[in-house]
This record gives C-alpha cells, sequence and structure tokens, in this order.
C-alpha cells in the first residue's frame, strides 16, 4: 500500500533474482513498490546470499528499525540520519558493498552506493570467516 512503511534487505548472492542481472532485480523490486510510497527503502549488498550473514545483520538491522521507527512516528522525509548512520555502519568494517535505495517522493528513489564494486579475494575470507559467502 501507499502508507506501508518498509524495508528490505536483498542480497547479491540470492537465488531469488532467478536470470535476471542485478540491475533487472533491482528494477523488478523498485517497480512493485506503489508509486505514492514515500517510506520504502531497499538495502542490497552484494556479498549477502539468501540469508544475510550474522555480522551483517547486527551492522544493520539496528538502523534499519530505527529508520521504520522514525518513518512511523514523523512520516516521510524523517529518516535522514538514520539512513546515514546506516551507511556510516555499513563502511565500518569495508566488508560490504552494494546500494541503498529510499523513496525520496512519489515514484522517486534515492540511490547511495557503498562499498567498493564488490570485495577482494582477502575480504571474502573474512566475510566467510564470518558466516557468509
Amino acid at each position: 500500500p501507499e502508507g506501508a512503511v518498509t524495508f528490505l534487505l536483498i542480497g547479491g548472492q540470492d537465488n531469488f533474482r532467478g536470470k535476471l542481472t542485478i540491475e533487472q532485480y533491482i528494477a523488478d523490486v523498485k517497480r512493485r513498490v506503489p508509486k505514492g510510497n514515500c517510506t520504502t527503502a531497499v538495502l542490497f549488498v552484494n556479498e549477502m546470499p539468501h540469508m544475510p550473514q550474522a555480522a551483517l545483520l547486527g551492522a544493520v538491522l539496528p538502523p534499519m528499525l530505527r529508520t521504520v521507527a522514525s518513518w512511523k512516528k514523523k512520516g516521510a522525509g524523517h529518516a535522514q540520519a538514520e539512513v546515514q548512520g546506516l551507511l556510516a555502519a555499513l563502511q565500518q568494517g569495508k566488508l560490504w558493498s552494494g546500494r541503498l535505495m529510499v523513496t525520496s517522493g512519489p515514484g522517486k528513489w534515492e540511490d547511495m552506493p557503498f562499498g567498493q564494486c564488490g570485495v577482494d579475494a582477502s575480504k571474502r575470507a573474512s566475510i566467510a570467516a564470518l558466516g557468509g559467502a
């Protein structure tokens, strides 16, 4: 619904996208959000498999919940600090890369990339040690 508050966490290593490219998958997810909705965020993490790694979930869940709570309490346009906190949490370990997309008005999205475009092999070993990809 247009008034729904939604925050999706999706992974680049997930099989839900089927044969779609990452760009097609993200476009498909965004297309499913009602045009009038101004309280939706999609966090796409390249290194995330179907289930988020414990370290990733521990880093992003608190700021995701603060974002949702802010939208529910104050409405659209009132979660900028929470969104910046989420981006800062993602940048801390330098293990994750991807995009945070937030509705910024009816039918409009703000797209905020984070991390490198993919993580090198040494970082992948760290991610694997944390219970992920």
